[in-house]
């Protein structure tokens, strides 16, 4: 299967003009008419019509016959423009193989000016609701086409990752794109598939990154073992699109299911047993003693 960035050097210039002006007419278009794609990318309608052609054969785009051919982008399209962009601004120098998919992102090892990760959102079609009930970013936007949802949830993580880094052991952000987030590269392992030398340690170490990022006004929102990653220097915290400021009318709910995740974790795991209130007591302790 050929990766993205061999992706991206077969697509010319008038290509990727094509897939850009797509993008912009699905602001307005369920499927975009041919006529508008050729507007928009100041190319003639012949080039057009033959090189949208081309495009389609490489499932790059969709189209669709009504009373005009319409044409729309999915994320094959989607993740090749964002790439581009990112190249163009010098964030990236090589791309890599996708190490990590989850339920709404897939994540890429890539280099620039030291060893990256390139995280791909995903909040699809069939999500879409769910997320817009959900997430203040599309609060204001009831009507917002599904592939600008993910463009809005890598602005969020990416927003808040600037916010907490460095007083929050998270990655550090790079740069963004589309639905594209760049971050540093965290080489440790999920703490759902590593068996720790000392787990009290570890979960004390985790409730002052909780404290960390609430001193800064976040709340992570959807913390569990599995978008929290243990490396040498300790827990890193991952994956913020859904995090919430403390002014959120269900913030105190939030932080408690969150830590409530972490606790019957490690209740599970290592029989360390302490009750959430508990918790809640020491990370707000933990809060209030951060100048």
């Amino acid at each position: 299967m050929q990766n993205l960035g061999e992706e991206l050097l077969g697509l010319s210039k008038e290509d990727l003009s094509l897939l850009s002006a797509i993008e912009t007419g699905m602001k307005t278009h369920e499927w975009v008419p041919s006529f508008v794609v050729a507007e928009l990318s100041g190319l003639p309608d012949p080039k057009v019509q033959f090189r949208l052609g081309q495009l389609f054969e490489r499932k790059l785009v969709e189209r669709e016959k009504m009373h005009y051919l319409g044409y729309r982008i999915d994320f094959a399209a989607y993740d090749l423009l964002a790439l581009s962009d990112l190249v163009k601004q010098g964030k990236l120098s090589a791309f890599g193989q996708r190490i990590g998919v989850g339920k709404e992102s897939v994540v890429h090892e890539a280099l620039g000016e030291s060893r990256l990760a390139v995280k791909f959102h995903r909040q699809g079609r069939t999500s879409f609701k769910h997320i817009r009930r959900l997430r203040d970013h599309l609060a204001d936007r009831p009507r917002v086409p599904w592939l600008y949802a993910a463009a809005l949830a890598a602005r969020r993580e990416f927003e808040v990752m600037e916010k907490l880094y460095p007083l929050v052991s998270v990655p550090k952000p790079v740069a963004r794109s589309r639905h594209a987030l760049v971050m540093e590269f965290v080489q440790g392992i999920a703490l759902n598939r590593i068996t720790l030398s000392d787990p009290e340690n570890a979960l004390e170490m985790i409730l002052d990154e909780v404290a960390a990022a609430l001193k800064l006004g976040i709340i992570h929102a959807d913390l569990s073992e599995f978008n929290i990653i243990i490396d040498d220097s300790g827990p890193r915290i991952i994956d913020w699109p859904q995090a919430v400021e403390v002014d959120h009318p269900q913030s105190q709910e939030l932080l408690e299911r969150d830590l409530a995740n972490v606790l019957r974790f490690f209740e599970r795991r290592y029989r360390i047993e302490m009750p959430l209130d508990r918790a809640i007591l020491l990370v707000r302790e933990r809060e209030a003693l951060r100048s």
